[in-house]
């Protein structure tokens, strides 16, 4: 697994399962289960992710032999050899053990500097004084790894999602609208600056809790564990212009003083500060525990993000409101509410996803009730692609990768009087456009101290306009460089070489990017096809265009303009 660094011990035994299936068990030292650990056989890109006992199973492998290979977070990778037979199929079980390489790293942290928290504090200034006017509810709904093709809307047939596929009937169905990142926290980051996610020094895989081996490595290789307080985010504007801002749900964005979510502009705060697979997992209120690790049940995660969610607007219905709510599903492990076991075709992923259907009901029912759904701007998509277990649809790749099955998922935006109920859109946009519209649509100033990589996208909603966009910069997992562009009907993916002393990749010198570079017509084809011979030019063009877009951030990372502009 070239995704995580090699070193372990593993085993390896004959079985009688069904043919073509690969199977096993992931453990710990101690010999106990490992859940959420990811198992993959690279040549292949197929894998899975172990259950609570840590087993895993990989179906239809085709006969023949292939290195395969089992990591978890803060442990190092085992690898093996397997051959699977014509008829039979074979068992790969794998005990992890501690990667002292990054415990050793961690032994120093110099934080990033930080700048512009002044001209930040007189941005805040003048959104304060802006005239109020009649600004609308702003609800931004986030999935964790929800796949393109995961909702029944998007031609999923296993799995039931009634009140999510609803949305088109009241608004806009975004079939071209990317995350800016592959995996969470950078996705996140940008979603609220604006911005990409290498200015906020988020670029790099994601965050970790304070104490964890990787946090330190983080630290230790200069990558921030937090975004820095100079960023300004969108809860902070809002708040400043007279919202109610309240965040429930999973934060990912830091968890030490001065970083968590009331501390960064919401009023706010019920949730879980990391995704749900990384122990300890507790529920804080503000920046108090809410339920320790010992007491949290994750089947009723969803359901109780949503009570507070409905609370919220209840409580703030007379006044203008931001409700962001990042589920933390469906994000592995799977734990489906009690409410919903057992009853979806796509077994517990399917469960996990249509609790989050019933629930995105429950929110647009209480807009309803509460009279505000005709003031109010409703956002729902995902941080990212569906990981093993989810659907891309007919899109190459998931999370984690700069295909489009990595970073192209659903979204959908209600706007009452600006978007057309039952509208479609197949212009290309990305997350970082939120920040822009929102406060466009609020009658607010943007920051003029600073690159907003986003744009007001409501003429395009509204299908006035085009994509505001020439192009869109795909950033990989591990290294946070931009491995990918896209124009409007073209994308270029480019070699990005993983450098040999890499932490991450404590074994994987000389390794390179997982596919030459390469151009694809996304019209004609879901990147199977180079076509680079046949289109030379576009290639060259596009190749240029995402160098000098490399060269910008390496001249002006963060994004700084000159005082004045």
């Amino acid at each position: 697994m070239r995704w995580m660094g090699v070193a372990a011990a593993a085993l390896l035994t004959s079985t009688t399962a069904q043919a073509g299936d690969v199977t096993g068990r992931v453990v710990a030292p101690n010999g106990r289960p490992m859940a959420g650990a990811r198992v993959a056989i690279d040549d292949l890109m197929r894998g899975a992710v172990t259950g609570t006992d840590g087993g895993f199973r990989i179906p239809g492998v085709p006969a023949g032999t292939y290195e395969i290979g089992g990591a978890s977070f803060g442990m190092s990778t085992a690898h093996q050899q397997i051959t699977v037979p014509e008829t039979g199929a074979v068992e790969a079980s794998f005990a992890l053990q501690p990667n002292m390489a990054l415990a050793k790293a961690a032994a120093a942290y110099v934080a990033p500097p930080l700048e512009h928290l002044s001209e930040k504090a007189a941005y805040l200034d003048r959104v304060a004084a802006t005239k109020p006017g009649d600004r609308p509810n702003v609800v931004v709904i986030l999935f964790d790894d929800l796949g393109y093709g995961d909702l029944s809307g998007y031609g999923n047939r296993l799995i039931k999602t009634p009140n999510i596929d609803a949305l088109s009937k009241r608004g806009a169905t975004l079939s071209q609208f990317y995350s800016s990142s592959p995996v969470c926290t950078p996705s996140r980051a940008a979603l609220l600056t604006g911005r990409y996610p290498t200015r906020s020094y988020a670029a790099n895989h994601v965050f970790f809790p304070t104490g964890h081996p990787i946090a330190g490595l983080r630290r230790a290789m200069g990558y921030a564990n937090a975004l820095p307080t100079d960023e300004i985010l969108l809860p902070e504007i809002l708040s400043k212009a007279g919202y109610a801002t309240g965040a429930f749900g999973k934060w990912h964005l830091g968890d030490t003083q001065g970083h968590r979510p009331t501390e960064r502009g919401f009023s706010t705060y019920f949730g879980v500060p990391y995704s749900n697979d990384m122990a300890p997992l507790a529920m804080y209120r503000g920046t108090t525990v809410d339920t320790p690790p010992d007491k949290l049940v994750q089947g009723t995660l969803t359901e109780r993000f949503t009570d507070e969610a409905v609370s919220f607007m209840r409580d703030n219905a007379k006044r203008p409101f931001f409700l962001y709510l990042p589920y933390t599903a469906p994000h592995l492990p799977h734990h489906p509410n009690p409410k919903h076991s057992g009853v979806s075709d796509g077994g517990p992923y399917g469960d996990v996803i249509e609790d989050l259907d019933a629930n995105v009901g429950r929110v647009m029912r209480t807009l309803d009730e509460l009279g505000l759904s005709k003031n109010t701007i409703v956002i729902v998509t995902s941080d990212n692609g569906g990981d093993f277990g989810g659907s891309a649809g007919e899109l190459r790749g998931r999370k984690g990768e700069t295909f489009e099955g990595g970073m192209r998922v659903p979204a959908f935006v209600i706007w009452p009087g600006k978007v057309r109920p039952g509208s479609k859109s197949d212009q290309m946009a990305m997350n970082i456009d939120l920040l822009p519209t929102v406060l466009t649509a609020a009658g607010l100033p943007l920051p003029s101290d600073r690159l907003i990589d986003g744009r007001d996208i409501a003429p395009m909603l509204a299908g006035k306009a085009s994509t505001p966009h020439d192009h869109l910069f795909y950033v990989t997992m591990w290294t946070g460089e931009y491995e990918a562009v896209r124009g409007k009907d073209y994308k270029y993916r480019d070699r990005v070489q993983k450098p040999a002393t890499n932490p991450f990749y404590p074994a994987a010198s000389p390794l390179g990017s997982f596919a030459e570079p390469a151009l694809y017509d996304l019209n004609r084809d879901n990147e199977s096809h180079d076509v680079t011979l046949k289109h030379p030019q576009i290639a060259a063009d596009l190749k240029a265009t995402l160098q000098t877009f490399r060269e910008s951030l390496a001249s002006n990372p963060r994004g700084w303009l000159p005082e004045g502009r």
